[in-house]
């Protein structure tokens, strides 16, 4: 079968185009993005360019030109995206640079279109070996994929049983021109490390291990899917949903699990779970070291341990026996005392919240207070108070426990003062002292969502 129809069965095998859909190519310039460039020219399918320009190289110029010049020759239309790759802590010069090129691929595509990039066979035994060498879990060992969900989109990868003997073979029969990337021969990276060194060497043992360890990837990808599939049936059982009271959660929570139902599972099950939890609720990928603290630290726990896990821009928390994972807001309390006239709603901006009088048949606070200018302010530690309805006053913390508000919350609920005494909590109790009596109307401290 020629290399061209082996193409066309792998791509229409990953992609069913819809009408006025568009595959766009991920053009680097080099030998396997070219050639996946003129396969989409000979089969005559609708196709743009996409070339990602680094900054890294001193010859990244020289590059865009290249480009360019193909294009035109192919009449394929081309972009050229600049990115800013520079390494960040924490990340290789390559994930960084990757990071860079696939979030800018992702934000040029538009409605219908496909990504495609050239990875090819020996790209794949490539990863699997350094997966290996990380210590790298299933989902890790399953390397690439032929066809993955992309954001809205969806991204291909149509040369991943092709060898990278194959693409050259096929490069030199149609006098395929390409540029050759001078860090790939830099042995500092550990892929052209293994590429030009450890590979090769193997290989004259084992001549079809890249065949083999591609096979390898395939078969870890099928395990993969069992352990999500089981993943989905044990999260369903486990997921629960909020009991608070409160009307307005400053802290978004995001999703719930049940302590309970999660410490019935095997410690590989729930290890399982969790990260095909975190994956499918936040998209991000979680590292082992993250999935044995959320278990040490929140799920076989003392019952009173309050820890507090931070990933990018979200929290794992535990509260009476659930698992929170909360979309961390970026907030910064009012540094002083806001004076508020309730006759006129009181806007916290940074809380994103707002308060203001609702009026209360034979309830509430006495209406002198509308009138009245007061305060608010937030907890502190300490505070005593005696709502209205309770034979004794309470601290403030007994209260805000047992009407079950998570303690992330109870530092940002208002605290509405007449002069120096605690005449209402917002959205909750209001003073003895200061309630109307009998038949009489009232008002309550509402709080909404600014």
């Amino acid at each position: 079968m020629s290399f061209i129809k082996r193409f066309q069965d792998s791509l229409e095998s990953l992609y069913i185009p819809v009408e006025n859909s568009k595959y766009v190519i991920a053009y680097s310039g080099g030998l396997d993005s070219h050639v996946l460039l003129h396969c989409f020219k000979q089969i005559g399918a609708s196709v743009r360019a996409v070339h990602v320009h680094h900054g890294l190289q001193a010859v990244a110029d020289d590059w865009v030109d290249h480009c360019k010049s193909i294009c035109d020759q192919l009449e394929i239309p081309l972009a050229v995206l600049y990115v800013d790759a520079q390494q960040k802590p924490g990340t290789s010069p390559e994930e960084a640079a990757r990071d860079a090129r696939y979030q800018a691929l992702h934000d040029n595509l538009t409605k219908d279109e496909c990504l495609v990039t050239a990875q090819h066979l020996n790209d794949q035994a490539e990863t699997l070996l350094l997966q290996l060498f990380r210590t790298a879990s299933t989902a890790g060992l399953s390397a690439m994929p032929a066809h993955r969900e992309f954001g809205d989109y969806v991204h291909i990868r149509p040369l991943l049983s092709f060898t990278r003997d194959e693409i050259e073979a096929y490069a030199s029969d149609n006098e395929l021109h390409w540029i050759e990337d001078p860090s790939n021969q830099d042995l500092t990276y550990d892929r052209n490390f293994l590429r030009k060194d450890i590979i090769p060497l193997l290989e004259k043992r084992w001549p079809q291990l890249s065949t083999q360890l591609s096979k390898v990837s395939a078969l870890q990808s099928s395990n993969l899917q069992v352990l999500e599939d089981m993943a989905a049936i044990d999260l369903a059982s486990a997921v629960t949903a909020p009991q608070s009271q409160l009307k307005v959660c400053v802290f978004e929570v995001v999703s719930m699990l049940s302590i309970a139902r999660l410490k019935k599972l095997t410690t590989a099950r729930l290890l399982n779970l969790l990260r095909y939890w975190i994956i499918n609720t936040i998209d991000q990928q979680p590292t082992r070291n993250l999935l044995e603290e959320i278990l040490n630290s929140l799920i076989n726990s003392q019952q009173d341990a309050n820890p507090e896990i931070t990933f990018f821009s979200y929290a794992f928390r535990k509260f009476q026996d659930n698992i929170y994972l909360l979309k961390v807001n970026d907030i910064s309390m009012p540094r002083k005392e806001l004076d508020w006239i309730p006759s006129s709603p009181l806007t916290i901006p940074d809380l994103n919240i707002q308060l203001k009088a609702a009026g209360s048949d034979t309830e509430g606070l006495t209406k002198d207070l509308l009138e009245k200018s007061l305060t608010v302010s937030f907890r502190q530690g300490g505070e005593k108070f005696h709502p209205a309805g309770r034979q004794h006053s309470q601290s403030l913390k007994k209260l805000l426990q047992e009407a079950s508000i998570p303690p992330w919350e109870r530092d940002v609920i208002p605290l509405v003062y007449s002069d120096d005494e605690l005449v209402a909590v917002a959205g909750f109790w209001v003073s003895k002292k200061y309630s109307v009596m009998g038949d009489e109307d009232g008002w309550l401290v509402d709080i909404e969502y600014a």
